[in-house]
């Protein structure tokens, strides 16, 4: 088993290779499905040799170029050719882009979902990790930290749906000695010790003071904007229903306040664009295996 163990390690090093200048988790999913693919052709014919299953699967070269053209088929199937230009070129641009829209609504997602995470770090985390020091503690932190991967599986589509970054589809890879391991305790144990869990545990703590930096400096501008913008025809309309509740922005004001709204909104997407890329490359660290 160490044999096949290592010759199919090689094989998967060798598609990393092929796979290099791909997106992160691209390249996660690829690995999954050939590590996946091997193992369970192993399983099958246990009687034939690990070299003729590899050689039947394909060439690493072969099999990264397949999966290229794939990815390209289904990424222009899903966005088009990105051949159009943008209407406005100039400051006002991200007003009419959508992409950063998608973005503002991460971010406004992102702040109650962030909650929810620490929510399960501090209720269901926090205490397997506490217990983990007596033998009842370490089969609810396995279970915690294999449950991390689908999670980080949820936070990669919301990333890749609303910030257009490629996150995987499928979990990390699982270490070839845990696939073909018998033994539950040696399987709790390589749980526990596999980094990615513990890594999307990191992301999960991070997410909180990150969420609420991203609402304050982007969501607050957009929404004190978009405000103001809509003053001048609201405030008329709710004095008319409450003749107690002043007038704090006449109708007159309406070309002023739509000017300098719509400068508040277009600044906050200038601002949405510096924390996307702030952001995307902390997902992409913790919630990719490397």
């Amino acid at each position: 088993m160490n044999k096949h163990h290592d010759t199919i390690r090689a094989y998967l090093s060798e598609l990393k290779q092929a796979l290099r200048g791909q997106p992160a988790g691209f390249v996660q999913d690829v690995l999954y499905d050939a590590e996946h693919h091997l193992y369970d052709a192993l399983q099958e014919n246990s009687a034939s040799r690990i070299e003729d299953i590899v050689e039947n699967y394909g060439s690493p070269g072969e099999i990264a170029s397949q999966y290229i053209q794939m990815e390209q088929d289904s990424q222009e199937y899903l966005n088009g050719y990105n051949t159009q230009r943008p209407r406005f070129n100039g400051f006002f641009e991200p007003l009419f882009c959508l992409k950063d829209y998608k973005a503002l609504g991460y971010f406004f997602i992102a702040f109650p979902l962030s909650m929810v995470y620490f929510a399960w770090l501090a209720l269901f985390g926090l205490p397997s990790l506490v217990l983990s020091v007596v033998v009842i503690g370490t089969p609810l932190l396995a279970l915690f930290l294999n449950i991390q991967g689908h999670l980080a599986l949820f936070e990669g589509l919301l990333i890749n749906a609303l910030l257009d970054v490629r996150m995987p589809r499928r979990p990390a890879r699982q270490d070839a000695r845990r696939l073909t391991n018998r033994s539950l305790i040696q399987g709790l144990i390589n749980s526990i010790k596999a980094p990615q869990g513990w890594k999307v545990s990191l992301y999960e703590a991070l997410q909180l003071p990150l969420s609420v930096t991203y609402f304050s400096l982007g969501c607050l501008l957009f929404i004190v904007s978009l405000a103001l913008m809509a003053s001048p025809v609201f405030d008329p309309i709710i004095h008319y229903f409450a003749p107690h509740l002043e007038i704090d922005i006449q109708w007159y004001f309406f070309p002023v306040t739509t000017l300098v709204g719509a400068i508040g909104i277009t600044m906050s997407m200038y601002i949405s664009r510096a924390l996307v890329k702030l952001h995307t490359s902390i997902a992409s660290y913790l919630l990719i295996e490397h």
